[in-house]
């Protein structure tokens, strides 16, 4: 007993201990649900930051070169061809010209694709071909029509098997260059390469300043991947094939294509390739397309971003219905599997050389 005849406090009482041991629960419960909460919305965040990166980067990267599509350079008709197609079919023709610069397949594999290899179900592909970037050259030494090489005042920078366009104000050839790119010739004799040229005769001598340009032809298409989502590929045709993933999450593309009917270099109408006479072969009125349309839908590798499956209206793929690991496809409805965040990206794209 102290001084003053109270008892000193030594402890807690037990109810007083129940209550403390309450109120820290409280509290420890209010931080758990802000954490879990902070935690789901970053899960959440990072799933729709995904998407939209993928989206994006996906359109861009399509968009350039469909923008591109029959560009030549200063060649105002359509080059020589000295590639060695003539035993070729008619799909390896189509790969390796400038003519059609684009052209689309609907809903299944480009017919230049070999047996093997094949695209995701009911999904478009298109193939785009430009000539790339140019370098100008002077021509060095005399170069006969009937000769196999040109020669030029650089270093030419076009690898062993690369096509290669070389043009000026009055003519231009396509050939396969079988010399390295340190070499100041190009060359179209010899060398292991696929498909190789003919006898070449150029379609002039080459007396004037010239420019050469890397064929581009590029295949894209939609593949599946085996233990991870499907992908946006671009498959590129020279100097060889070759596949490269460019965008993953992407898991449809549909393509229309703007047709120009009158000749005003306008498109009247966005038609889906097999139609209006645009044949998978690449003949018919594939020159009469002046822009195309494009929509990719990208998902999030991230599951259960969201609460209940996200379900949309998706015009695209209007007459599909399939169901797969990664949405249900119902006639223009789509429904995202697994809590999976989706988003539609959809560009429409002019070729601007054949802009009015």
């Amino acid at each position: 007993m102290n001084q003053k005849g109270c008892f000193a406090q030594r402890g807690l009482s037990l109810i007083e201990l129940m209550i403390a041991m309450l109120i820290s629960l409280l509290l420890l419960g209010g931080v758990l649900q802000v954490f879990l909460s902070s935690k789901e919305l970053y899960h959440t965040n990072t799933a729709v930051a995904r998407v939209q990166e993928a989206g994006r980067f996906a359109t861009e990267f399509v968009a350039f070169d469909v923008r591109q599509a029959g560009y030549k350079g200063e060649c105002l008709g359509e080059p020589v061809n000295h590639l060695n197609l003539t035993s070729a079919s008619a799909d390896l023709r189509n790969a390796y010209s400038t003519s059609p610069a684009i052209q689309g397949w609907e809903n299944s594999k480009p017919v230049i694709f070999a047996a093997t290899e094949q695209t995701r179900a009911d999904t478009d592909a298109l193939i785009v071909k430009y000539a790339g970037s140019g370098l100008p050259f002077e021509p060095q030494g005399t170069h006969q029509i009937g000769g196999p090489n040109l020669g030029v005042d650089g270093s030419t920078g076009a690898f062993s098997g690369q096509i290669v366009i070389a043009a000026n104000s009055t003519g231009c050839d396509i050939f396969q260059n079988t010399a390295n790119q340190q070499a100041t010739t190009f060359n179209t004799s010899g060398g292991n390469v696929t498909p190789g040229n003919r006898n070449v005769n150029w379609s002039q001598s080459y007396t004037e300043p010239l420019s050469a340009y890397i064929l581009q032809s590029h295949i894209y298409y939609i593949r599946d991947n085996a233990g991870r989502l499907p992908s946006l590929v671009r498959k590129a045709l020279s100097p060889s094939p070759h596949d490269e993933e460019l965008v993953e999450g992407v898991i449809d593309m549909q393509v229309t294509y703007g047709l120009d009917k009158d000749g005003d270099r306008l498109a009247d109408d966005y038609v889906k390739a097999g139609t209006n006479n645009l044949v998978a072969s690449g003949e018919g009125d594939w020159n009469k397309v002046v822009s195309a349309r494009i929509s990719l839908l990208v998902v999030s590798p991230e599951i259960n971003a969201l609460e209940e499956p996200q379900v949309f209206v998706y015009p695209a793929v209007a007459g599909i219905v399939r169901d797969d690991d990664f949405a249900t496809y119902d006639d223009g409805t789509v429904t995202i599997k697994n809590n999976r965040i989706a988003q539609v990206f959809t560009t429409t794209v002019a070729i601007r050389n054949r802009l009015p």
